[in-house]
């Protein structure tokens, strides 16, 4: 995904309800992978980033609240068809492989789905975000980013 895909024809709260569903798929996604790791310096490493999808997740979820809405934790057709192609196929494509038993390989796909969710997020702050909510988009993607930056210094361990 990339900051080219328009999301202006859906709502904030939907969009935030995608943004908590990913960041959850991320928190999962680490979890499976310190379960694997035998290496206690990676494994905190590995903790740390899954604490921090979690704290991102809050936030989404936070904002649907401030708004007065109760999070469904689903979205409609057209944005549970994104989800599903970009996030949650590829997450149960990989969990499905045996490419999940090499460590290296499972590194590499979670530092192109943090790249992707780095594009969701630009998208979504380019057009969508109300002024307010900026900052903390920023800090997510800065975030993530540094999950990518950590993801490579494990790989290269």
């Amino acid at each position: 995904m990339d900051s080219s895909w328009s999301l202006g024809e859906y709502a904030i709260e939907e969009l935030f309800e995608m943004a908590a569903i990913v960041e959850q798929g991320g928190f999962d996604f680490y979890a499976r992978l310190i379960a694997r790791i035998s290496k206690p310096q990676v494994k905190n490493e590995l903790k740390f980033l899954r604490d921090e999808e979690a704290t991102h997740k809050s936030f989404f979820l936070e904002q649907l609240r401030k708004a007065g809405l109760t999070p469904k934790g689903t979205v409609g057709p057209g944005l549970r068809a994104l989800l599903d192609r970009e996030f949650l196929e590829p997450l149960e494509k990989v969990y499905a492989s045996r490419d999940v038993a090499d460590t290296d390989k499972t590194l590499a796909f979670g530092v192109a789905l943090e790249q992707k969710t780095i594009g969701f997020y630009t998208a979504l702050r380019s057009g969508n975000a109300a002024s307010e909510q900026l900052a903390d988009i920023d800090r997510i993607i800065a975030e993530e980013e540094n999950h990518k930056k950590r993801l490579g210094i494990i790989r290269a361990s």
